[in-house]
């Protein structure tokens, strides 16, 4: 794998910590290589994200940046989608969102620089999400509250926003070990990291959820809501959240299923590979805390918007340095978080 640091410079990297702290504190540890790679397909990524969630944005201008977002690799194609982000960043408020979209086309330079197998894996990454924003467009472009109608969808969804970019994950992995480790017989699998993107996907949207239901969506699927004489709308009201905690519950289940794939992924990457590993372990670590609280919060009132501390993000830092070495050390500790989150919901 060749290293691209040169070509993701300060200023990049300054927007990444802008739009991203967690991610940019996970991805900022990886080899060279690896970070370069891993930041250019998430900026990517949350560029396209930024302009599906922005109200102010034509749902047609939309439509044609997913399309486009499909095949990055065409020049004129790329072309056409760095003028249109732009055109959708007039419309974002937010000035770290909107310095990314104005960075498109630096982020268009950067990516045409890499070789060919680099660009295809990026690629993969940005149609696998762009699908999935494609699904939101679909299901969202109505007035009032809309929801995905069954749990497949919501599982599909999950899969093309979070679990290609895990796949994503681990092919840059595999290409990392292989390069730094030339008698490794291990890799990370990637239905492992299929599996844990989809885990960190759903964790997000339950974290997320009251905002998403003031934008109009709702990603708990009807088929869940119907069983608790619930509608879309209804979850607008705050006084609901105890008809839908047993839902919430199945959701939080899904994703520790989900996670529990995250002691074969750590323990394929070679303990030599110390960043690694952290890079997994962090993320991992804080969606189980983060499940925590959604677990013990409103999810439908914004003033109880579920959100581990920042004391609590550094902490799980310091501590890594015992992980890093034993599969065991993590293992009793991702086990710890379940076991606490488990009882928590069976009570």
């Amino acid at each position: 794998m060749e290293t691209h640091s040169h070509m993701f410079d300060a200023d990049l990297k300054r927007i990444l910590k802008n739009v991203s702290r967690t991610l940019y504190l996970s991805i900022n540890i990886l080899p060279a290589g690896t970070r370069a790679l891993m930041a250019l397909g998430y900026l990517f990524c949350r560029a396209f994200d930024t302009v599906t969630d922005c109200s102010g944005i034509d749902h047609g201008l939309k439509r044609e940046i997913l399309e486009l977002a499909h095949n990055l690799d065409d020049k004129q194609s790329s072309g056409k989608l760095s003028e249109k982000i732009k055109l959708a960043g007039r419309a974002i408020a937010n000035p770290r969102d909107k310095e990314l979209l104005f960075k498109f086309d630096k982020l268009l330079a950067v990516y045409f620089e890499l070789k060919e197998s680099d660009r295809a894996l990026i690629n993969f990454a940005c149609a696998g999400v762009a699908r999935g924003m494609e699904m939101d467009l679909e299901t969202f472009s109505g007035t009032g509250v809309s929801a995905f109608k069954t749990e497949e969808e919501l599982k599909k969804y999950c899969g093309y926003i979070g679990g290609v970019p895990g796949i994503f994950w681990a092919k840059l992995y595999r290409e990392a070990i292989r390069h730094g480790n030339i008698r490794a017989v291990k890799f990370p699998s990637e239905q492992s990291a299929f599996a844990i993107g989809s885990a960190l996907q759903i964790t997000n949207i339950l974290k997320d959820m009251c905002a998403d239901l003031k934008a109009g969506r709702c990603y708990l699927p009807q088929s869940d809501l119907l069983t608790k004489h619930l509608l879309p709308e209804d979850l607008l009201n705050p006084g609901n959240m105890e008809r839908l905690k047993d839902t919430v519950y199945k959701w939080i289940s899904w994703a520790v299923d989900m996670l529990d794939m995250s002691e074969e992924f750590v323990s394929s990457i070679p303990k030599t590979e110390l960043a690694m590993r952290a890079a997994v372990i962090w993320p991992v670590y804080w969606a189980m805390d983060t499940l925590e609280q959604v677990a013990r919060a409103n999810l439908l009132d914004f003033s109880d918007r579920p959100r581990i501390k920042r004391k609590r993000i550094y902490s799980t830092i310091v501590l890594t340095p015992p992980l890093l070495l034993s599969n065991t050390a993590f293992s009793r500790g991702y086990r710890f978080r379940r076991e606490t989150l488990i009882v928590s919901i069976n009570k």
